[in-house]
């Protein structure tokens, strides 16, 4: 019995170690793949965007970023969430990159390609958790979930439309907002999953942070809470749903839902079905709830196009307004879109991932794809977040066809898109190299849209190719004859050019279009002061602060004319005004101490300009202002040395030389008055006076004129 006993044992124990060495290794190949997946993602958005780290700043990166001294050396967390609450985060990206890096573009590109690979790598996580989910974990689907979420995660890393959000660094706010929301799914869906109460509470806690943050990234995480219960309802829910009114779980989540409503309601109020003016964004066009509701239809049938078949990407879409439901184009988008929902419901018993696709696809496209009136009707980076639904259908759908055939087939079709997809992006991060590529780019696929004129001749003005940039604003006027800031900019070019009655034409064009428009009437006055039309320069700048009463340079411009007509006291006044709006506004003391010099008040004088020095060390005008008080109070060692300090800065300074000229004079230092003298002349050989001043100057030397 003994040794039937012992001979029963040994195999028993024999089948448990191989079971357990089978088990391990089936772990051990589980976590290889994984780490091989995660590999392949990680390098492959790495190679993509390699090409994409010195992009230049584009859009509105020279408004948020550029020009943006919110984000700049003097911030804090206070001044930012008063800048934008709703975009926080992004913010504060943008002013730790700016701190860290200045306006070196690759940290910028760095992170955002960073927030890029790490989104990548939560769609794959998120679609594991959906097939291990109670409705799907059973599905034959659910043995290639791995294989699925990896694809699925490819698809999202390598797609071309997702270069909006990527390599035009200020949308990182939709590519941030996409991490945190598919981050807040992910934890609850954990949560939901896990057997321990501990993690349970800990996933949940994750979740809602997650949720948080993305509420203060970018307002179409305010679409989360519906996906949240689109998850309950599709992947947890494994019976009838019903709803008893009478079940305080039911009412707290309805009750949850009407707050969250009520608060977005109340908080977006001033904003949400408002109509939209005509502007530079929308083509000039007045934009209704109703006619941005009717565009979206085609809009969003472009956005689905664009996943199929993303070529010829612009920035910048010439996209017709829909004016009435019965335009053609119109009912045939609202019937396709239509007929899309109409499947997902169809699917919801026979395809839950398909189904689920396609509702978040227009769930998370919703804020800015539905009633909300936006100035620009279509932009690619509105479907990073989306665009999941859409890769998990295609990633699904193609395996799953050659499930019961060949899976391989499934497996090289979509490396093949996969492949196709990433050299398109790599080709598309070309097109942002420069402003002027990016801008050629958008004007050659929107040659009728006037905004990239504009902004080329901008560029083109800044590179002081004036006849250029001049055809440019020329061209956004013809196809725009409204168009402001075309206007306000030819106009700038025009005086640059000394084109006076030119300038003065196009401002008076701009003002005619938009009598608020302060920035006209401030260019206008200078042009007027520039033609000695000193009174009608003087109402222009009046006329500026009263429609902008922070125009510092405009109570500057103001304190100099009043200045110079010898009203000394109206003109300290405004640069008081002009001051106390900028304290570190280095002209505003400059000219304040010359109109204190005015008054006979040297101290005060060089006190002023001594702090215009300290804020711009560099300013040679301002040391030769010093100077001059200096040389009032008789201190000639200090005038002497700020004028040289003045010719130091700029050795063609004409007024620094002749004025120490004038300096050495009194001083009876008549051989280097002389020197300065020749200088002037030199620089300046019109300049009559300096040879008459010579010629005293050298009559002193040679004791002519002595008495």
């Amino acid at each position: 019995m003994s040794k039937t006993k012992a001979k029963t044992e040994i195999p028993a124990k024999k089948a448990t170690s191989k079971a357990y060495a089978i088990q391990k290794s089936n772990a051990e190949n589980k976590t290889m793949f994984q780490l091989v997946g995660i590999g392949i993602v990680l390098l492959l958005g790495i190679l993509i965007y390699s090409n994409s780290f010195d992009c230049s700043f584009q859009f509105d990166d020279q408004e948020k970023i550029v020009g943006n001294t919110m984000i700049h050396d003097q911030w804090s967390m206070h001044s930012l969430w008063n800048y934008g609450s709703n975009r926080f985060i992004p913010y504060l990206s943008l002013a730790l990159n700016y701190q860290f890096g200045k306006l070196d573009v690759w940290g910028y590109h760095f992170f955002n390609m960073l927030v890029h690979l790490v989104t990548s790598l939560l769609v794959g996580w998120l679609t594991l958790l959906l097939f291990s989910s109670p409705v799907m974990k059973n599905a034959p689907l659910a043995n290639h979930r791995k294989i699925i979420a990896l694809i699925t995660a490819l698809l999202f890393v390598s797609h071309p439309l997702s270069t909006q959000s990527v390599t035009y660094i200020v949308q990182r706010m939709a590519s941030m907002v996409t991490l945190f929301y598919l981050l807040s799914v992910a934890l609850y869906i954990k949560a939901r999953l896990s057997d321990k109460s501990t993690y349970n509470y800990l996933f949940f806690f994750g979740s809602f942070m997650a949720a948080s943050l993305a509420l203060i990234t970018k307002e179409n995480a305010y679409t989360l809470p519906f996906a949240i219960v689109l998850v309950e309802l599709f992947f947890f829910r494994t019976k009838k749903l019903v709803v008893n009114i009478k079940d305080t779980r039911t009412i707290i989540v309805f009750a949850g839902f009407a707050l969250f409503l009520s608060f977005v309601v109340y908080k977006y109020s001033n904003v949400l079905f408002k109509t939209i003016p005509p502007d530079e964004h929308n083509g000039y066009r007045t934009i209704t709830t109703a006619t941005y509701l009717l565009t979206q239809f085609s809009v969003i049938t472009k956005y689905i196009q664009l996943l199929f078949l993303p070529i010829n990407q612009n920035f910048d879409y010439d996209f017709a307004l829909s004016n009435s439901f019965f335009e053609l184009k119109t009912m045939l988008s609202f019937s396709f879109l239509l007929s899309l929902i109409i499947l997902a419901i169809f699917l919801f018993k026979r395809n839950r991932i398909v189904s689920f696709g396609i509702l978040w696809f227009f769930l998370t496209l919703s804020i800015e794809s539905s009633i909300i009136p936006i100035s620009d009707l279509i932009f690619e980076h509105r479907t990073y977040l989306p665009s999941y639904g859409f890769f998990l259908i295609i990633s699904t759908v193609l395996y799953g066809f050659f499930l019961n055939r060949n899976h391989h087939i499934a497996i090289y079709i979509l490396a093949f898109i996969i492949a196709i997809n990433s050299y398109l992006t790599y080709q598309r991060n070309k097109d942002y190299k420069s402003e002027m590529t990016f801008l050629n780019d958008i004007i050659l696929k929107s040659p009728n849209k006037p905004r990239a004129y504009n902004n080329r001749g901008t560029l083109l003005g800044t590179d002081n190719k004036i006849k250029e940039a001049i055809m440019d604003f020329s061209k956004a006027i013809e196809l725009q004859p409204n168009y402001l800031k075309a206007y306000n900019n030819r106009g700038s070019l025009y005086a640059k050019e000394n084109n006076i009655e030119l300038a003065l034409k196009d401002y008076s064009k701009a003002i005619e279009i938009d009598s608020n428009n302060a920035t006209a009437y401030f260019d206008r006055g200078l042009l007027f002061q520039q033609k000695d039309q000193f009174d009608e320069a003087y109402k222009d700048y009046k006329k500026a602060i009263a429609l902008n009463a922070n125009y510092t340079e405009a109570y500057v411009n103001l304190g100099n004319l009043c200045r110079d007509a010898n009203k000394a006291e109206e003109a300290i006044g405004y640069y008081d005004k002009a001051i106390g709006l900028k304290p570190d506004f280095a002209i505003a003391y400059s000219n304040r101490g010359m109109a204190l010099g005015k008054l006979g008040q040297w101290e005060k004088d060089i006190t002023d300009i001594s702090k215009a020095i300290e804020l711009n060390p560099k300013a040679a005008n301002y040391y030769l202002n010093r100077a001059n008080a200096y040389l009032s109070l008789s201190q000639w060692d200090n005038a002497f040395a700020d004028y040289s300090k003045a010719i130091g800065l700029n050795p063609k300074f004409v007024r620094a030389y002749n004025n120490r000229a004038i300096a050495y004079y009194k001083h009876g230092d008549w051989q280097k008055s002389i020197d300065d003298y020749n200088q002037v002349i030199t620089l300046d050989p019109n300049n009559m006076d300096a040879f008459a001043n010579r010629d005293l100057a050298m009559a002193k030397l040679k004791g002519i004129g002595k008495k």
